[in-house]
């Protein structure tokens, strides 16, 4: 992992990633993508990791923005739709293959999620 690093901080073309954690609400999922509901805006493009946390564990899966909408009626509420990004192979705690547990459960009770984003360069 050091070696690793100090690779990346060598290279001539070296470049940085911003990131910041936005909370969100589940409002569907399929095994392609999902739609949240967050008070912040996110730009379409924007590439991230969706992590959802039911009943103590962990899920996740690298995500890419791909539609912005704002809530009418709201003050400060956005619809964003995302695609999963297939960076790797789907494993046990993917949101992929949970997907259609997640669709009963988010109807059911609410779960707890954080959307960390990363700006494409």
């Amino acid at each position: 992992m050091i070696e690793r690093l100090a690779v990346v901080l060598g290279a001539d073309d070296l470049s940085g990633v911003l990131a910041r954690d936005v909370r969100v609400r589940l409002v569907n999922i399929s095994g392609s993508g999902c739609l949240v509901e967050t008070s912040a805006q996110v730009e379409p493009g924007t590439i991230g990791v969706l992590r959802v946390f039911v009943d103590g564990e962990e899920f996740a899966d690298d995500i890419r923005v791909a539609r912005v909408q704002r809530v009418h009626g709201a003050s400060a509420a956005w619809h964003v739709g995302a695609e999963f990004l297939w960076t790797t192979y789907p494993g046990s705690r993917s949101l992929r293959r949970i997907a259609s547990r997640l669709q009963r459960e988010t109807a059911q009770h609410a779960v707890s999620i954080e959307f960390g984003t990363r700006r494409p360069m």
